[in-house]
């Protein structure tokens, strides 16, 4: 995860990703007051509240563990 070049600005992160293509892409994620964004490419947002921004981390923890780390 990449914090953007924004210093005054650490709400907001940058992670690579690639897309079902195989295109490198990113994924952007905003803390906006008291909702997260993720904007994905190719620019479509999801908009999440506290407790939704909450259980979709904890799903992403839960589906990482069934990955393996590329080398």
């Amino acid at each position: 995860m990449l914090p953007t070049d924004d210093h005054s600005e650490d709400l907001r992160w940058r992670i690579p990703c690639r897309d079902s293509g195989g295109e490198n892409r990113t994924v952007s994620v905003l803390v906006m007051g008291d909702r997260v964004a993720v904007v994905l490419p190719p620019g479509d947002t999801l908009i999440f509240d506290a407790n939704e921004a909450d259980d979709f981390a904890a799903l992403l923890d839960k589906v990482s563990t069934f990955t393996e780390p590329s080398a």
